[in-house]
């Protein structure tokens, strides 16, 4: 059975540079948004001889992230996840709907869960896998006007650091990394304009972790901490 790498949150940022890294590499990629219009346009922009395919998928949906993870492994071996799906919203605590409060948790940390939680019996039974999540330096510096994205963010980490020495003996990596500023749509657009130029590009981003995907299998480099040379913003 052929390995896939599953990369959440792909139709734009890093989840897109993580796709079209990983293809020209020729490695086999599964590609998920809620977007699936944009994975099909970045389908048109690869020219690896890998074989690519996408799914619309809601990871903030167990039964959704079930279901497909099932359909994929019928033809694959999903050797290795990118927890990369996340959303903010730039506001004080207090101004935070009920509604926004539930969407950042529910994809940023619960559907980074369920999607670890579809896959991981099966890397288990092969004794082998990667799951790679993209958090956020916010999980450990203070930055005002991001509270829940944060908390979301270092609920993940912790998570992670749990579920890591529980598979200690399974052959699984788990692996963290910790982006500063980098140049995507999660920004708005007044903060992007402003502040562009000293944000790090996606492309060089995906470059260092595809680089930590496929280092040595004996050798796991478990939180990697990312920011631009002039630091935070």
């Amino acid at each position: 059975m052929k390995n896939i790498t599953w990369i959440t949150g792909a139709s734009a940022g890093i989840g897109k540079a993580l796709v079209k890294k990983f293809n020209k590499e020729d490695i086999n990629v599964i590609a998920t948004s809620r977007r699936l219009n944009k994975l099909q346009e970045i389908s048109k922009e690869l020219n690896g001889s890998a074989e690519f395919s996408v799914y619309s998928n809601d990871v903030a949906k167990f039964i959704e992230v079930k279901e497909l993870v099932e359909k994929i492994a019928k033809d694959y071996n999903i050797e290795c996840l990118i927890n990369n799906a996340g959303i903010t919203s730039f506001k004080p605590f207090v101004e935070n709907s009920i509604e926004e409060i539930e969407q950042i948790i529910d994809t940023n940390l619960k559907g980074a869960i369920y999607t670890i939680k579809s896959v991981l019996p099966r890397m288990i039974e092969n004794n082998n896998g990667t799951i790679i999540n993209i958090l956020s330096v916010a999980a450990k510096t203070i930055f005002t006007n991001s509270s829940v994205y944060a908390a979301s963010k270092a609920g993940l980490e912790i998570f992670s650091k749990v579920i890591r020495e529980e598979l200690r003996d399974k052959n699984i990596k788990v692996i963290n990394v910790f982006p500063g500023a980098t140049s995507t749509e999660i920004w708005p657009p007044a903060i992007l304009n402003k502040h562009n130029s000293k944000m790090m590009n996606p492309t060089e981003l995906a470059e260092m972790i595809y680089d930590v995907y496929k280092n040595s299998s004996k050798i796991s480099p478990e939180e990697i901490v990312v920011r631009p040379i002039t630091g935070d913003l």
